[in-house]
């Protein structure tokens, strides 16, 4: 029985070694997959902390550009409010310079100022003038007021007369 005996330890011992190197294989395999999975698992924790400083950087950027809107928002209003103003300035009282009024070309007005006591007024008189260019809208009142130590005249600016 002994033959026996050791021919069924001789295939035991076989067995065992052989399912010993097929079991290492397959954890070696598993230990190379582990750490596969370990690395990419260290790569997505780095796209996330990236992906964290990016959102906390684009939240910053944001912030300044909503600010920035603010501000250029800001800044509109009180043009549109300076705009309005200005037209509430605009004069409604004019001096005429022509006689006959003219039918074409655009209107103009030119501030006058008298600046001493010889000027026949004082303060600020403002013209209506249809002349084809503010240039020659202000030649006019020149002409008119020659004087540049009586008169201040100031550049002549569009008028638009409101529609009644």
């Amino acid at each position: 029985m002994s033959p026996v005996w050791l021919l069924g330890a001789v295939t035991s011992l076989v067995i065992g070694v052989l399912a010993e190197r097929i079991l290492g294989i397959r954890a070696r395999r598993q230990s190379e997959k582990l750490t596969a999975l370990k690395e990419r698992l260290d790569v997505y924790a780095n796209y996330a902390k990236l992906a964290s400083v990016r959102r906390v950087e684009a939240e910053e950027t944001l912030a300044g550009l909503r600010r920035e809107a603010a501000e250029v928002e800001g800044e509109i209003l009180s043009l549109q409010s300076a705009v309005t103003d200005d037209d509430a300035l605009t004069p409604m009282e004019f001096y005429c310079v022509d006689r006959v009024a003219r039918s074409s070309g655009p209107l103009w007005y030119v501030a006058v100022e008298a600046l001493d006591a010889t000027a026949p007024w004082t303060g600020i008189r403002t013209y209506a003038i249809a002349a084809e260019s503010a240039e020659d809208a202000r030649k006019r009142i020149v002409e008119r007021h020659p004087s540049p130590t009586a008169f201040t005249i100031s550049p002549a600016a569009p008028l638009m007369l409101p529609e009644r």
